[in-house]
């Protein structure tokens, strides 16, 4: 039987931030020395700029992902001193504060001018609804003398980002990789797991971005996806032979691969070629019968070692919880699917009976972002609306 790994809470407190003054020059480093850490930085995009009178048109903001094993983050940026964590305002997927979970993404606004060094802060779980009292800037959280989180404890380094992120687009900014050994044993995840030469005190987190460009909009025919394949821990349970797939279309509840493909092998930490599936939007009931199967399984081969099914209605959920499919799927947009999660992570035991300990944000799941989002494409984070933040 497949181990399987049983969430835990992490009791690392993370200081309330909320309002600053002004942002710091470009090149001003606030967090003391270091080597710099290649981030993994990629030129490659999402979809295509197009012409067409259909067209989605302009978009812009950072989409933060969680893609590692390492408990809810805010990030800080060395040439921002004077922001708060990031996200600032915007709380997590079904729950009351700010930050981004394991799993889950969180769209911010552009950061016009390169970021330096990422520190990728652990947030204290709690139910505490998130206070609006003033708190403290990245700055004076990390400085090395007074600041009030230190490194490799409460925070790590995750690589350098030499370039300004989603001016005139939408990047994507990925968090992969493990977190110390001491985030590692609460989680449950073995440090063997985090690959050659891990280091148990620095962790191995990094940064990786992704250009993320719109092309044609949903209509109530069609939905446009890319798959971007974030997800070591699939790609690390790949038997010989065995392909990444994911199909999209009625979900029968069997092992075979549904009607419609949507990207077979994608790269890892890349987007898979665009794609434009077929469904009936009219129709509300879609969103529940129709989904996307992510399965393992060796070419030629009916079966396969490993299946997930999720519903449209299931993605839209992880996704965006505040929304509902008939809004969410309609945008003038089109999606980039991110898969993410681990495939021994499962809703059930190989017995049949339920495993208690499921969680499915760390299991194999996909979310939909929509690459032009009205309500996110705007403004700047900025210390002065910093709005509401996380215990």
């Amino acid at each position: 039987m497949r181990r399987l790994w049983t969430p835990a809470a992490i009791a690392i407190t993370i200081a309330t931030v909320a309002a600053g003054t002004a942002c710091g020059a470009d090149g001003e480093s606030a967090f003391g020395d270091g080597t710099n850490v290649d981030a993994g930085d990629f030129d490659g995009g999402l979809g295509a700029p197009t012409s067409d009178a259909g067209s989605v048109g302009s978009a812009s903001g950072v989409v933060i992902v969680h893609a590692a094993s390492f408990p809810a983050f805010r990030l800080c940026f060395e040439n921002y001193p004077d922001l708060p964590p990031q996200p600032d305002r915007t709380v997590m997927p079904q729950a009351n504060v700010v930050g981004v979970e394991m799993g889950s993404v969180v769209r911010i606004g552009p950061l016009d001018r390169r970021p330096g060094k990422v520190f990728v802060a652990a947030q204290r779980k709690g139910a505490a609804a998130p206070p609006r009292s003033a708190g403290k800037s990245c700055g004076e959280l990390l400085d090395p003398v007074q600041g009030e989180l230190t490194r490799d404890l409460e925070y790590h380094e995750a690589g350098e980002l030499t370039s300004p992120l989603g001016v005139d687009s939408v990047s994507m900014l990925a968090i992969a990789g493990c977190g110390g050994g001491a985030y590692l044993q609460a989680l449950g995840v073995p440090q063997a797991e985090c690959g050659a030469g891990y280091d148990a005190t620095h962790g191995s987190l990094h940064a990786r971005t992704l250009t993320l460009l719109p092309s044609i909009p949903a209509t109530e025919q069609s939905l446009p996806v890319q798959i971007i394949h974030l997800s070591t821990m699939l790609e690390a349970n790949r038997g010989d032979g065995e392909d990444v797939e994911v199909t999209f279309g009625p979900l029968d509840g069997g092992a075979y691969a549904l009607e419609q493909p949507v990207a077979s092998n994608p790269p890892l930490f890349d987007a898979s070629a665009p794609v434009t599936l077929t469904l009936d939007q009219s129709i509300e009931a879609t969103y529940g019968t129709h989904g996307f199967r992510i399965a393992l399984r060796s070419s030629g081969d009916a079966g396969a070692s490993f299946t997930v099914d999720q519903s449209l209605a299931e993605v839209q959920q992880l996704s965006a919880p505040q929304t509902v499919p008939t809004d969410y799927y309609l945008a003038a947009s089109n999606y980039a699917l991110l898969l993410l999660g681990d495939p021994r992570i499962a809703r059930t035991y190989a017995d049949g009976g339920a495993n208690p300990g499921y969680d499915r944000r760390r299991a194999v799941h996909l979310l939909a972002v929509p690459v032009k989002d009205d309500v996110e494409d705007a403004g700047t984070p900025s210390v002065d609306d910093a709005g509401p933040t996380g215990p």
